[in-house]
């Protein structure tokens, strides 16, 4: 009871000023902003981002997600995405407006300068949520793992007890063969394994690739029935009906001498 007591007069007994200058404070964290990089310039660290980014107002947290894909190396580690608080959400909405889709910019030698800022303010986003989407991400990829885990084992434990009754078939066999008893034949059982998505495009195309030549084929054999080859390789009319008009030329001409005679 007595503890109760002091701590109620210590709490009564407070400066006014140090009271408002509590809510001051928290309503200044309340302030806070983040804004939301999407992509990271190549090889930019924590350090970099943050000079960058104090030039429009006092920033607090920072953090860039690595790329566990990307190989080492000396120049440094390369990051997916980022996430930078800003003590107040108006510098970071007004970060997010000017610099989204722009250049990074600054002096020529700098490795970034042709690079592309992609900013978006998250409303109504604190620190610490995302704290809380981490935590979320990272058990549901614990999660993912220890399922992968548990079926590979289930796999491996099914493969070998499938070879140990084969071994263990195969022995009794060879027992009966040797007593001279008759083994009975083993059947064997075949099973079509649904096709994969690859294998199913790479038939598509292939089926595409044949009735293309198949029609290219029929074109040809079209046009080479409607056209015919003259000894010197040119193509011309058909030789029946070439024929037919030198014979109607010379029955005209042949009948108009007689006439004329």
């Amino acid at each position: 009871m007595e503890g109760n007591t002091s701590d109620a007069k210590d709490t009564s007994s407070q400066h006014p000023s140090q009271t408002k200058h509590k809510k001051v404070k928290d309503k200044k964290k309340d302030r806070s902003g983040v804004v939301y990089l999407s992509c990271v310039p190549q090889y930019m660290n924590v350090k970099q981002l943050r000079e960058m980014m104090s030039r429009f107002g006092e920033i607090g947290n920072i953090f860039l997600q690595p790329d566990e894909k990307a190989p080492f190396s000396k120049k440094g580690r390369l990051f997916t995405e980022g996430w930078v608080e800003f003590a107040d959400k108006d510098d970071a909405k007004q970060v997010a407006l000017c610099l989204n889709n722009t250049q990074v910019g600054g002096r020529r030698k700098n490795p970034w300068y042709a690079d592309i800022w992609n900013i978006k303010y998250l409303p109504k986003f604190k620190w610490s949520h995302l704290g809380e989407q981490r935590a979320y991400e990272r058990a549901v990829h614990e999660q993912r793992l220890r399922t992968e885990i548990s079926q590979v084992k289930r796999e491996a434990s099914f493969h070998t007890q499938s070879f140990e009754k084969s071994r263990k078939q195969k022995d009794m066999e060879e027992r009966k063969r040797k007593r001279g008893e008759t083994v009975p034949e083993t059947k064997s059982y075949t099973f079509k394994v649904r096709d994969t998505e690859e294998e199913i495009l790479a038939k598509k195309q292939r089926q595409e690739d044949d009735e293309g030549k198949t029609h290219k084929k029929k074109r040809m054999r079209v046009r080479d029935k409607k056209s015919t080859h003259r000894p010197d390789g040119e193509h011309g009319v058909g030789a029946l009906s070439l024929a037919a008009n030198k014979s109607l030329l010379q029955k005209l001409f042949s009948g108009g001498g007689g006439g004329g005679s």
